[in-house]
């Protein structure tokens, strides 16, 4: 008589959740590293896009050839400027009186989620630092006497 077996053998199903054990271990601290790397890819590009966005209200400033302090006209967005051309946190400028003001300003939406930002609002000029916690964040500061972005 013929026995009829179907099925996988105990042997048969250690190896398989073996080899599922093993892989999920070599896997398992690649994606909880990607939380940190995602952080840190939005760190650069954050800080890539405001430097791009000070930069363009500089030029603009340096194109219109006027050598003083005033406003500059971005995509509809009107942004203060210092006497060199930098875009200001200045306690004077209540529409661009704060880091998040300015942020907004020049990127033209606010500040993203999860990230804080702070400032030190001076006459024509001011500092302005942008933070995301956690692990791969970091923080970027901005310095309107000298245009800088760190």
């Amino acid at each position: 008589m013929r026995r009829n077996d179907s099925g996988f053998t105990l042997i048969e199903l250690v190896v398989v959740i073996s080899i599922i054990a093993i892989l999920a271990a070599v896997a398992l601290p690649r994606f909880v590293s990607l939380q940190g790397e995602a952080r840190t890819a939005s760190l650069a590009g954050i800080r890539g896009s405001f430097s791009s966005g000070v930069s363009l209200a500089h030029a603009k400033w340096l194109a219109g050839g006027t050598g003083v302090a005033g406003t500059v006209a971005l995509e509809g967005a009107t942004v203060e400027v210092n006497a060199t051309g930098w875009p200001t946190v200045d306690g004077a400028n209540a529409a661009q009186d704060t880091a998040a003001e300015l942020y907004a300003t020049l990127m033209q939406q606010s500040v993203p989620s999860g990230w804080t930002s702070s400032e030190a609002a001076a006459a024509g000029a001011g500092t302005a630092t942008y933070t995301l916690a956690g692990t791969g964040g970091g923080a970027f500061t901005y310095n309107a006497a000298t245009g800088a972005v760190n």
